[in-house]
């Protein structure tokens, strides 16, 4: 701070404020020897009125873009801002105003009022300086104090290379002081030099003409009750010297500060408020506000808010940004909505959101060395890309585990120069780093006891979401070549938003995969090799490099599962493992019809460990973490359209909580049945347009817009909560005459696992998978299923190739939707019928030991059957049995029976052969049947030689919808009747019938 200035201006010795007016130049003994000319000091007056002078720097802060102020001389404080862009915090406000206006002060008390400083401290965009001009405008502050003086001490390290006041600064300082009193001083004065001065006695000079010259404004002052308001503060070190209460001052003088920077020595007397985000009331207020929203508006674009609020953090700054983006982009744009509007905001490279970016950069310059304040930055980014988990963005993260990350970075060759720079800045040990950005409130800290329980242990944490944006934003722009900085071609600089836009998201990648090799490295050469890294990053950063392999081998490894758990708990154990598998799975560019995920095999381990792990005699806290982590494995099941995975774990779940003895209101209860209710996914089918099973989509308009129709969930607003998703994980394969496509039937489900689609006008394609939206079999008409499909393929006979090109358009025909103004969905060349969901439950293949299988209540029947109708064809037993076929009625679950899902029977491709669902329906619906000579199923229908079938034999699998047919060989079927009353194909008897809805026996 108190280094010499090539053209200082200092105070000389003056009891009285005498002036001599230098060159800036270094003075001889002899000219330190002129005659002194003394001027007589003039001093501040009183304030002409009750209430004091506002500055002018809070009446810029409190006005809005047109010039209009909003500051009223009310006597409310709730008054002083009204209809404004501006959001009145009372709570702050109060502690402001009752901190520096106390009633009743006693001057005997401890601590002076001269000495009264409060600060207002947080990250940049939180309305700092706007809380301390709403205070300077209340009429008790106006009231209280003669004058009002204000200073942005940031405006004068603009364009240097310090973050405090030197010795011109502060005269530059208490000048605008003086202009704001109306007081006329003469403050241009030099510090006398003699050649070889050493750098000590150069500073000391330094020192007492600031003491001096601060001696001088607290004479202009005395006398006078004043309020400093010091913004922007970046050292606590120049707040002493506004503190001219030191010498020897008659009257009160206090300090009002905004600052980003933490006071590790406060001042006794002092009060400090950490300014918070927004709360959503506050948040919504703002955005209007700014936005020129009136009124109320419609659940969409209700949703669409929320969603740019969440973006923005719920911080002032962004919020004001972003609802200003919003009024330009209607302005311009009529008739654009706010959904469109949130996409662009969606990205943290939007040109709009740049002011905020810029804010966020500010934070860094406390350093002021630009290649050290660069490694700061550098070190941020590869904390905020690194430890970034998939259901959290800002985890607390040990020191330990940090100190691995940054000690392999630094001893990277990109980290060569910027190593260099940081022992320059005597940041020498990585604690110390730490230490600086916490003071600087990039990272948050806290410290808790570790498992050894002998000392604690210190954690940090980004402060705030935006920061993490802009850690994100940072190692997108940065790039290595052997050790070198990237620069642009065109503007020869790092991190170029105009040059670098294009591959922005390939330079982040390339960053995230390369720093967590490096802490995989470092972790392994690590001598510490501490087990808390392993447990809760390492399969983390094995994903985000690229070692898929080795993560899921560690995440079903024996080991690690029991170490989570003896160190972390059950349920705790389980949600990390879980956060690890979506963290996988969104690594990937996965073809939607992948035959089997690794994860789902982690998920499986889990699971037998937990069935293992509960068979034990154990406490009843310990079932109930159980039970919870099965919740948790049956969510991530769903996510992979294992409904009936999923409906299986959630039924154990229950039965856990059950033999706990929790009744029906308890919350597990409660929280497990949705969860099973989630599970009973209805087919998606054609209905007709007046139905009441009739689906619409939530987000229809966007989809009907040409210019947003990328990307659309097809989230439900005819059913809130669900949308139209996959009822399985695995494709099934059709195949006939050389023509083949896969596919997989839909459903209604949990809006989470809405298919998300792009639409051109004519078709519907899903996103991870490319497939179209099809009717199943190419049959239009109601009660078909419907699915996704591929491209269709042929055998390339040139024999076949009109009959091929005949399939093939038959199959495109049906893959043609017309989206209507209401959401429903309807095919082009069938308007009559419209997407619906079926009226019962589904019949599906299961596993044998599922809790969910169909047992039949007349099995003994069914297998007698075989026998009394052998030698006889599917005709000849119908008319021979008649009534006498067996009913097809349900033990499991009572007064509910096999039954067809609609009473007509649909025609798809292939001539002759017609199908139909099968699902759960009431007693007095059953279908009644036998089992024949040939293992099949032959049931009662409105159409002879019916026979239950699940497809083709390569399609079997758990989850496979069971339908009739007429005859069609390659859909014969063999069956068998197991002793325990439930029915299993006879090629894979590991297999039974269910549902997705759990029986009697677990249901009590």
């Amino acid at each position: 701070r108190y280094q010499a200035m090539p053209k200082m201006q200092t105070v000389s010795d003056h009891d009285a404020g005498e002036c001599i007016v230098g060159s800036g130049e270094l003075s001889s003994k002899k000219a330190s020897k002129q005659p002194k000319i003394k001027t007589k000091l003039s001093r501040a007056a009183k304030k002409t009125s009750d209430l004091a002078e506002i500055p002018e720097e809070a009446k810029l802060s409190l006005t809005i873009n047109n010039g209009a102020s909003f500051i009223k001389n009310s006597r409310c404080p709730n008054d002083i801002i009204e209809d404004c862009e501006t959001i009145p915090r009372n709570e702050i406000l109060g502690q402001i105003i009752n901190f520096l206006c106390p009633e009743n002060i006693n001057p005997k008390d401890h601590f002076l009022p001269s000495n009264r400083r409060f600060t207002l401290r947080g990250m940049g965009g939180l309305g700092k300086t706007t809380l301390a001009a709403m205070a300077v405008c209340s009429p008790n502050i106006r009231s209280t104090f003669d004058h009002i003086l204000w200073l942005n001490l940031g405006n004068h390290f603009k364009g240097s290379n310090r973050n405090n006041l030197n010795y011109e600064m502060y005269l530059s300082c208490l000048k605008t002081l003086c202009q704001q009193l109306n007081v006329s001083v003469e403050l241009n004065r030099e510090v006398f030099l003699q050649p070889g001065d050493t750098s000590m006695i150069i500073s000391a000079k330094c020192i007492q003409a600031l003491e001096k010259s601060k001696n001088v404004m607290s004479k202009i002052i005395d006398g006078l009750k004043i309020l400093i308001v010091l913004d922007d503060v970046w050292s606590h070190e120049d707040v002493e010297l506004f503190n001219f209460g030191e010498h020897n001052m008659t009257s009160s003088l206090s300090i009002l500060l905004t600052t980003r920077t933490l006071d590790r020595e406060p001042q006794l007397g002092s009060k400090t408020i950490s300014v918070d985000l927004f709360n959503k009331k506050e948040a919504h207020y703002l955005f209007f506000a700014t936005a020129g929203l009136l009124g109320n508006v419609d659940a969409q674009d209700a949703e669409a808010i929320d969603c740019i609020i969440k973006k923005c953090g719920y911080l002032p700054l962004a919020i004001r940004t972003a609802g200003r983006l919003v009024k330009t982009c209607q302005a311009i744009q009529i008739g654009m909505s706010l959904r469109e509007i949130s996409s662009v905001l969606q990205s943290t490279d939007s040109p709009r959101m740049a002011p905020v970016i810029v804010l966020l950069d500010h934070s860094f310059s406390f350093v002021t060395n630009a290649t050290t304040s660069f490694a700061l930055k550098l070190l941020f980014s590869a904390f905020t890309v690194v430890f970034q988990r998939e259901n959290m963005l800002r985890p607390w993260v040990s020191i330990d585990i940090v100190r691995l990350l940054w000690s392999a970075l630094l001893r990277s060759i990109d980290m060569m120069e910027y190593r260099q720079s940081l022992v320059k800045f005597k940041l020498t040990k990585l604690e110390q780093i730490a230490d600086l950005m916490c003071d600087m409130g990039i990272f948050d800290q806290k410290y808790e006891i570790g498992t050894n329980l002998q000392k604690k242990q210190r954690y940090l944490r980004v402060h705030h979401d935006l920061m993490w944006e802009y850690g994100k934003y940072f190692s997108s722009k940065i790039s290595f070549v052997r050790g070198k900085l990237l620069t642009c071609d065109r503007h020869q600089i790092a991190c170029c938003d105009e040059c670098f836009a294009d591959c922005s998201d390939m330079i982040h990648s390339r960053n995230t995969k390369k720093w967590n090799c490096l802490i995989i490295n470092q972790f392994k050469s690590s001598c510490e090799n501490p087990k808390a890294y392993m447990l809760n990053w390492l399969p983390l950063h094995m994903i985000n490099a690229g070692l898929l392999d080795e993560a899921s081998k560690l995440l079903q490894s024996q080991e690690f599962l029991e170490d989570q758990i003896k160190i972390s708990g059950i349920e705790n154990s389980i949600f990390t493992i879980v956060s690890f598998v979506r963290s996988y799975e969104k690594s990937l560019d996965v073809n939607a019809f992948m035959s089997q995920s690794p994860m789902i095999s982690v998920i499986s381990f889990a699971r037998a460990n937990l069935i293992s792990l509960s068979s034990f005699q154990i406490d009843d806290s310990v079932r109930r973490e159980i039970g919870h982590a099965f919740i948790l494995l049956g969510v991530e099941f769903q996510k992979f359209s294992k409904w009936s995975n999923s409906l299986d774990l959630f039924t154990e779940a229950k039965n856990i909580f059950r033999s706990i003895n929790y009744d029906d209101n308890h919350p597990d209860i409660s929280r497990v049945s949705r969860h099973i209710d989630s599970c009973a996914i209805p087919s998606l089918v054609l209905v007709p347009r007046d139905s009441k099973s009739k689906l619409c989509l939530k987000y229809a308009d966007v989809l009907l817009s040409k210019k947003n129709s990328q990307n659309v969930s097809l989230e439900l607003s005819s059913n809130p909560g669900y949308g139209i998703v996959r009822t399985d994980h695995n494709s099934h394969v059709f195949s006939h005459k050389g023509v083949s496509w896969e596919y997989i039937f839909l459903g209604v489900g949990p809006k989470d696992s809405s298919l998300v689609v792009n639409y051109d006008g004519v078709m519907m394609h899903s996103v991870s998978c490319n497939r179209s939206l099809c009717v199943a079999m190419g049959s239009l008409c109601e009660g078909m299923v419907l699915c996704i499909r591929s491209q269709t393929k042929s055998d390339g006979i040139k024999e076949k190739e009109t009959e091929t090109e005949g399939f093939e358009a038959k199959i495109h025909s049906a893959s043609v939707f017309t989206i209507d103004t209401d959401g429903s969905i309807y095919p082009t060349l069938a308007p009559h019928l419209c997407l619906g969901f079926a009226p019962i439950p589904a019949l599906y293949i299961v596993a044998r030991d599922s809790p969910n299988q169909a047992v039949f209540k007349y099995f003994s029947e069914l297998k007698n059957s075989k026998h009394s109708s052998s030698g006889l064809g599917a005709d000849e037993l119908l008319k021979e049995c008649g009534n006498n076929l067996v009913k097809l009625e349900l033990s499991s679950h009572p007064g509910m029976a096999i039954s067809q899902m609609y009473p007509n029977m649909a025609s798809p491709l292939i001539p002759g052969v017609q199908m139909g669902g099968l699902g759960l329906g009431p007693a007095e619906n059953a279908l009644a049947g036998r089992i024949n000579e040939k293992n099949q199923m032959v049931v009662s229908s409105l159409f002879s030689e019916v026979t239950i079938t699940h497809g083709l034999a390569q399609n079997l699998d758990i989850g496979k919808m069971i339908f009739v047919s007429t005859h069609f060989e390659p859909w014969f079927c063999e069956f068998v009747v197991n002793d325990n009353g439930t029915i299993s194909p006879k090629s894979s008897d590991q297999f039974v019938f269910g549902f997705q809805i759990p029986g009697i026996y677990n249901s009590k």
